[in-house]
């Protein structure tokens, strides 16, 4: 049954009254309709209607609310909600089919939803949104498919770019009052699978009666195929950025190499389809020889990109070469060679040429700020590449401390370089957070004011929300930290340190099976990250908050192994032994963490930690309590 587009009220207005003038906003709707409700309220009106309040309460509403969405009106047969981000209606439409399925998942006549998304202007009024954005959700909603989500062009441009997400063509419609055809992309969270049929009979709605018998010859046959699975429409370009070199050689451009390759590749972010392998894992590469076929099967990329920069006063020259990595053949080589002084130029021209050759677009950005050239004398933009530079690699107090002191020196010159603060405001966090460089709570409070003035100067500079995340944890908002770590993938879908970290924040938020695909993006993306030690932290916590302890044990082993100078997983790893009853090991592990750390943690210890105020949620306090009994089993005191 289709929505109803009219608004209700059981309020009086006076004879006198001023009509309320509409205003218009630019928004994301989203409508969804019951499928078969006049079916169901002929059947028994009673029950449909207890029904669907339940679900309306417990399912719909929270879920919209979650998202930060607004229920503007509902029906009975449907609803219309509006939401301020593409990005949250997509992620709020996926939550309530989902909540449904887990819902009913024994039911034998479930309740199922068709659900349309669209952006754009719509009026205002007192009470209901109108106009063409919410007619054109309604169509797209008729077109879903039972229990599926479909969106527009528009929402599918603004979305596609999010690694959760999966797209498929539903091919252009003509609609009911809308003058012109209209593109439909059905959105799941896993690739869509439909039949070559259905994909046929999109691809070929528009086609004048004579073609029709082809069409149809076409159709038949591929009516007895098996499903398939339809790429989606996602990230399908995997290229990785291999560290650049000096062409002469010169040690002292090495920094600006560096710098030029962690910049290159938060740029690569910015193609609609490139899955980006962090930076962090290229650097494991720098100075090696491995052939480009061996590091494509490794990091599972199809492509690589590598090059050299040459520096003359404060002139770059940039040879660059993108690499098959399925064949090791060039792509092109040596047939980009650009001189500037401008760091900007250079990226812009670089990602183009890198676009071109993958048959991709790019993002467009706001006005990017960036003050100096790139001369090595220590102007703002070249105190930017050396803090850069000293960034990489695995995370030390003393590249903490140099990276800090690059940056703030640049900020003495340009007060205003987002980037400049947000690395500041990074390294005064991560200072905090390993205990480094004396740093306390007036570090925290540098880091919160640099990272906010760096999102009022520049919202797109993924770094800063990453920090700000990491400032809201330690207050204990581990919601507003989600919301920081989220916002930062989503300036950065190729961001792996902000899924992972997005993940410990769902952890803590009491959803720690909501954190297991999260990680797991983080791995794929950055497998040999200074911080896979860290993933892997955040993987076998979340495994131990389910319960599930042999996961666990694989998760918090491997993360010992690469960063056995955490103590706190090496006490969940001899906790998960000893719940599992593996004495033997839990002892040999216990022994490790008494030798380590046993002069600053003893169980009391232990236990006055995860009484602090970021671990009081049910979940985790469950956990920590388990967590507590094991290390006690195995014999800590």
């Amino acid at each position: 049954m289709a929505l109803r587009v009219v608004a209700r009220s059981n309020e009086t207005v006076p004879a006198t009254a001023k009509p309320v003038a509409a205003q218009r906003r630019l928004m994301a709707v989203m409508l969804a309709d019951v499928v078969g409700y006049s079916r169901m309220m002929s059947r028994s009106e009673d029950e449909t209607h207890t029904r669907l309040t339940a679900i309306t309460r417990d399912v719909i509403d929270p879920t919209i609310a979650e998202f930060g969405g607004r229920l503007v009106r509902s029906m009975g047969d449907g609803l219309l909600a509006e939401f301020v981000s593409a990005t949250e209606a997509v992620r709020c439409a996926l939550e309530i089919q989902r909540g449904l399925a887990r819902r009913q998942g024994n039911e034998t006549d479930p309740i199922r939803l068709r659900i349309g998304i669209n952006t754009g202007d719509v009026l205002v009024g007192h009470r209901d949104i109108y106009g063409n954005s919410v007619n054109i959700a309604a169509r797209i909603e008729a077109v879903a498919a039972p229990g599926t989500i479909c969106v527009s062009q528009s929402i599918y441009d603004q979305t596609r770019a999010q690694p959760e997400f999966f797209f498929a063509s539903r091919g252009r419609h003509r609609v009911k009052n809308i003058p012109y055809r209209i593109s439909v992309y059905e959105v799941a969270d896993q690739p869509i699978r439909r039949s070559l049929l259905a994909g046929l009979g999109a691809h070929w709605v528009g086609l004048a009666a004579a073609g029709m018998t082809a069409v149809v010859a076409t159709m038949a046959i591929s009516a007895v195929l098996l499903l398939r699975e339809t790429p989606a429409l996602a990230r399908t370009n995997r290229i990785v950025v291999l560290p650049f070199t000096t062409a002469d050689g010169n040690p002292a451009d090495d920094y600006l190499a560096d710098a030029i390759t962690d910049d290159v590749t938060s740029e690569l972010s910015r193609l609609r389809r490139a899955w980006v392998i962090a930076s962090a894992t290229a650097f494991t590469y720098k100075n090696s020889a491995n052939e480009p076929r061996e590091i494509g099967r490794v990091l599972k990329v199809r492509y690589a990109l590598a090059g050299n920069v040459r520096r003359t006063g404060a002139i770059v020259r940039v040879n660059a070469r993108l690499i098959d990595t399925a064949s090791g053949a060039n792509v092109w080589d040596n047939s980009f060679a650009y001189e500037t002084s401008s760091l900007l130029d250079l990226e812009d021209r670089l990602l183009g040429r890198v676009a071109t050759s993958l048959n991709d677009d790019v993002k467009r950005l706001g006005v990017r700020h960036e003050v100096g050239t790139l001369a090595a004398d220590h102007n703002p933009l070249d105190a930017r590449m050396r803090a850069m530079a000293a960034s990489t690699g695995y995370a030390t107090p003393e590249k903490f401390l140099e990276t800090r002191r690059n940056a703030e020196a640049g900020l003495k010159a340009d007060p205003d370089n987002a980037r400049l603060l947000a690395l500041t405001a990074h390294t005064l966090m991560g200072d905090v957070l390993n205990g480094w460089n004396g740093a306390g709570s007036a570090e925290v409070e540098r880091a919160e004011a640099a990272a906010r003035k760096a999102i009022s100067l520049d919202p797109g500079v993924p770094l800063a929300h990453f920090a700000l995340g990491y400032v809201l944890r330690l207050h204990g908002d581990h919601a507003a930290a989600l919301a920081s770590f989220q916002e930062a993938i989503r300036i950065d879908p190729n961001f792996a340190r902000g899924y992972a970290q997005a993940a410990n924040a769902l952890v803590f938020l009491g959803k720690p099976a909501d954190a297991l695909p999260m990680v797991e993006t983080a791995l794929e993306l950055s497998p040999n990250d200074p911080a896979v030690g860290v993933f892997y932290w955040v993987k076998g916590r979340a495994y131990f908050a389910l319960g599930d302890y042999p996961k666990a044990i694989e998760a918090l082993s491997e993360s010992a192994r690469v960063r056995p100078n955490l103590w706190y997983v090496q006490a969940w790893l001899a906790s998960a032994y000893a719940l599992t009853d593996q004495d033997a090991k839990a002892s040999e592990a216990l022994g490790v963490f008494s030798t380590r750390f046993g002069a600053q943690f003893n169980l009391d210890r232990v236990t006055q930690y995860y009484q602090e105020e970021q671990y009081k949620n049910p979940t985790l306090q469950t956990a920590s309590t388990e967590m507590l009994k094991g290390l006690r089993k195995a014999g800590l005191h």
